[in-house]
């Protein structure tokens, strides 16, 4: 019983070292990173440092820069000479006896015996020239390198992009159910009105009871902004890189329902820009170049190649004429070598072949991404305008509908007018509200698009 009991405490305790040693690599791998407070206002600014500290798809894009920089420094590996060392080597070798023959007639008996050969060698050798595949492999990877680093570029643009587009499509929830909350409120005044022109005799129950279908499916609504809102903020937690449970809480850059909406630039000027600085265009472009240098790697192996080399060796059958007596017993020798590659098989067609194909890829991914940008320009300079002109409209509509409401209240009220008035101007207001924040916020979107496909 007492050694269970140890069994069973020495087990607790080494499972907890395991979770405490589990918690430590963990943070080690976020980078020591502080966790972000439940519910912390956070400003947009604040969001844009969180995804660039904690988005995967941002550390696995620095993860391969640091691969491209490994490679390049392996490629070197070609321009340089290779040392080999051999420190000490020995054979022993046992004869027989051998008969020494001349012109069919042994002469003498050679005894055999046992020998021991002890040897060391230090040998450098280098290429001369072999067609420029080593430079151009060096060239390359290089190229491959500053490619990498415009692939992280161009993930923090995307992911600062995405967290734009969320960060904004919670605020355009939030505030969607704000105008929700309001229409509510609205509808229980508008029940409670009813119900008490009823019991004068005002007006007739259906009244009532269409006031309260109208207040229940308001609030049905209300449900479903509400759960808007709970989607949208695991989403802009997601592209964040941290728990979508995390609660957020929006600083919201549109006060007094006032957002400066600036005329778009044209699309000549903004496709210029793209051009010039956005990262998947610079990376592909990239691309060409490294598949122009991997072309010409492989076209050298057509060349000879050059090569020379020292080897400075000793033996004896001794250890001490090895390492001792170092005047004697020694050879130096100097060599070089052309070899011409005459036929080797179809590997070196193949690989120049290859080369060609990977060229022709990489035009077509640079054109493909040049009209992708060049398509998202449009959309969002598309987007910027409709949302300007939908934003003054909303605004004079909004003006409209709010009189159009109390007008239509007012005529209830004195008997002039019917509920549904009623109802259709609240559904209009609500509308025209609702209208108002969708564009404010699609500007705003469309602004972070035309900011990504600029390289802002």
């Amino acid at each position: 019983m007492i050694f269970r009991q140890v069994l069973r405490q020495s087990m607790v305790a080494f499972t907890g070292l395991l979770i405490s040693v589990g918690s430590t690599t963990a943070q080690d791998r976020q980078h020591q990173q502080p966790t972000q407070p439940a519910g912390q206002t956070l400003t947009l600014d604040q969001c844009l440092q969180i995804a660039l500290e904690r988005n995967p798809q941002i550390l696995i894009a620095e993860g391969q820069v640091e691969v491209a920089q490994a490679q390049t420094y392996g490629s070197y590996t070609g321009i340089l000479p290779t040392i080999n060392a051999s420190v000490i080597n020995a054979n022993r070798t046992t004869s027989g006896d051998r008969d020494q023959i001349l012109e069919g007639i042994v002469i003498r008996q050679v005894p055999g015996g046992t020998r021991t050969n002890y040897f060391n060698n230090i040998a450098l050798n280098y290429t001369l020239y072999n067609g420029g595949q080593n430079w151009n492999s060096i060239r390359r990877n290089k190229q491959l390198e500053v490619n990498s680093k415009h692939n992280v570029s161009n993930a923090e643009n995307q992911i600062a992009s995405n967290v734009k587009t969320q960060y904004y499509n919670l605020l355009r929830a939030i505030r969607l159910k704000e105008v929700t909350d309001e229409q509510v409120k609205l509808s229980e005044e508008q029940l409670r009105r009813s119900q008490s022109m009823y019991e004068i005799g005002s007006v007739a129950k259906i009244d009532v009871l269409q006031a309260r279908a109208q207040l229940g499916q308001v609030r049905i609504t209300l449900l479903n902004q509400q759960k808007a809102v709970t989607q949208t903020k695991a989403n802009l937690n997601n592209v964040m890189g941290v728990d979508v449970h995390t609660p957020i809480n929006p600083v919201d850059p549109i006060a007094g329902n006032t957002l400066a909406m600036m005329s778009p630039m044209s699309l000549q000027e903004a496709t210029s820009l793209a051009f010039q600085q956005n990262p998947s265009i610079q990376r592909d472009a990239g691309g060409i170049q490294a598949a122009n240098l991997q072309s010409k790697q492989a076209r050298g192996a057509l060349w000879p190649t050059v090569s020379a080399g020292v080897t400075y060796s000793r033996n004896g059958v001794y250890l001490r004429d090895v390492y001792g007596n170092y005047g004697n017993n020694w050879n130096l020798g100097f060599s070089i070598n052309v070899r011409l590659p005459i036929l080797n098989g179809t590997q070196t067609y193949a690989n120049i072949q290859s080369s060609h194909a990977q060229r022709m890829i990489a035009e077509e991914t640079l054109n493909q991404t040049k009209r992708t940008t060049l398509l998202s320009i449009r959309q969002s300079l598309l987007d910027l305008e409709t949302s300007i002109l939908v934003t003054e409209l909303s605004n004079e509509n909004i003006v409209a509908s709010d009189e159009g409401l109390r007008l239509a209240e007012e005529r209830y009220r004195v008997g002039s007018g019917t509920l549904l008035d009623v109802f259709n101007a609240q559904v209009t207001l609500a509308g025209a509200k609702s209208n108002l924040v969708i564009a404010q916020y699609d500007y705003l979107i469309a602004q972070a698009a035309l900011d990504q496909a600029l390289g802002r």
